[in-house]
């Protein structure tokens, strides 16, 4: 179970990397294009703001779907991991820390 929790993470972390991955280049090819176009400063900073806006909004919309799909699928296991999976510790008691505690005032 906790090997499906973690692919469904990494699927939804790769996807959010990559929207942001493909944003980010869009915007350093938009600069690029203003730069040698000579717009420059506070004019090019107002017009990548509102592309990056339109990007992020243009990324929900497209992706959100999936964003969905794999958050609810996600939450479901840890949900079902909790009501009907093994504790974390598997159950097991653990009485290392009275034999180390000793341990250490042997020495």
């Amino acid at each position: 179970m906790s090997h499906i929790l973690s692919l469904l993470g990494n699927m939804l972390f790769g996807l959010v990397g990559l929207i942001l991955a493909g944003i980010v280049m869009i915007e350093g090819v938009l600069a690029a294009m203003m730069d040698t176009i000579g717009v420059h400063g506070q004019t090019q900073r107002a017009v990548l703001t509102i592309v990056l806006i339109a990007l992020i909004i243009a990324a929900f919309r497209v992706f959100g779907r999936m964003f969905g799909l794999l958050a609810a699928l996600f939450l479901m296991l840890v949900l079902l991991q909790a009501l009907f999976g093994d504790p974390a510790d598997g159950g097991r008691t653990h009485d290392h820390h009275a034999e180390a505690s000793s341990a250490a005032w042997r020495i």
